[in-house]
């Protein structure tokens, strides 16, 4: 007789059940993990995977990695604005005087240049500004 193959909500509390849970911080389902844990055992996996990579190094990383997400974001915000004015890519391209492709990558957060986003957004009715702060002073700075 071919064994019982359990299938929908059975199977997925099963293999959910069969997943080791560890004690004390965290295990049980009335534990918790705090934040900081959560963190410390993200740098530790970090560290033991990659033990060749320097903290200077991993700090230029990260740093690279926020930089890039911020253009990103930007760039989505762009390309939200340009279709809401209803232009296409060539369109706004041929305003700026630049490439379609160039509009693309300004759009797609990697071209990180903040003329050429300044440009873009003037070119799209918009502003885009720099601002310092420094505790609870906020300086314009272009």
């Amino acid at each position: 007789m071919a064994p019982l193959v359990r299938r929908g909500r059975a199977a997925r509390r099963e293999a959910v059940s069969a997943i080791p849970r560890p004690q004390g911080e965290g295990g049980g389902m009335t534990g918790f993990t705090s934040w900081d844990e959560v963190k410390r055992r993200a740098e530790q996996a970090r560290r033991e995977a990659h033990p060749d990579v320097d903290e200077a190094e991993w700090a230029a990383r990260k740093e690279a990695a926020r930089l890039g997400q911020e253009a990103h974001l930007l760039g989505h915000h762009l390309r939200q604005l340009r279709r809401e004015r209803g232009l296409t890519q060539q369109q706004a391209a041929a305003q700026l005087g630049i490439t379609q492709a160039r509009v693309s990558q300004l759009e797609q957060g990697k071209a990180v240049d903040l003329a050429a986003m300044r440009a873009y957004a003037q070119a799209l009715g918009a502003r885009l500004t720099l601002v310092l702060e420094v505790d609870d002073q906020q300086i314009r700075i272009a």
